[in-house]
């Protein structure tokens, strides 16, 4: 059987295989919709994988939007978010962000959508990977945001997270 797949935000760079959610017309989104309007045209258990690439710092309500695609998640399903790093240039660069992340506050909105996360990672341009940086803010991230964070600046912060019930009610 075929896993059923949805790209959040697709834009002209879909997903192979997957249904794209976008709400831009001129996108190779299957679905257009806005995606500050609940419920997204999508039922309730749909997919087995969501990828949100770049799209919950645009949002108006993270945590509604993170309530949605959990709706849509089939159980065991799986989620992938990616978002730039509050300490990221590309954060403050475009004034489409409305919200800046940082490895702790997809804890916040865990408290509100029983998400599990399976795999949670800062990420680095190539030259912080080259000195380990990348190492070391993983394993201590509140020690790298708190001290360290705006000498050797992240990239992303990606979050691998899974639904493991059926409903979910707020």
């Amino acid at each position: 059987m075929e896993k059923k797949i949805l790209d959040i935000g697709c834009g002209n760079n879909k997903i192979k295989d997957a249904i794209g959610l976008d709400i831009d017309e001129k996108t190779r989104a299957d679905i257009i919709w806005d995606l500050n309007k609940y419920p997204y045209p999508i039922e309730d258990n749909k997919f087995d994988k969501v990828y949100a690439k770049h799209i919950i710092e645009h949002v108006d309500d993270s945590i509604e939007f993170m309530k949605e695609v959990y709706r849509i998640t089939k159980p065991n399903g799986i989620c992938f978010i990616e978002t730039p790093h509050f300490s990221c240039y590309v954060a403050y660069s475009e004034p489409q962000h409305k919200r800046y992340f940082s490895y702790f506050m997809i804890d916040e909105i865990l408290k509100k959508v029983p998400f599990k996360i399976i795999k949670r990672e800062i990420t680095f341009y190539k030259t912080f990977r080259l000195f380990g940086i990348k190492y070391l803010a993983n394993k201590y991230p509140r020690d790298y945001e708190r001290f360290w964070t705006y000498l050797f600046p992240a990239e992303n912060v990606t979050m691998l997270l899974k639904k493991l019930r059926a409903e979910y009610k707020s």
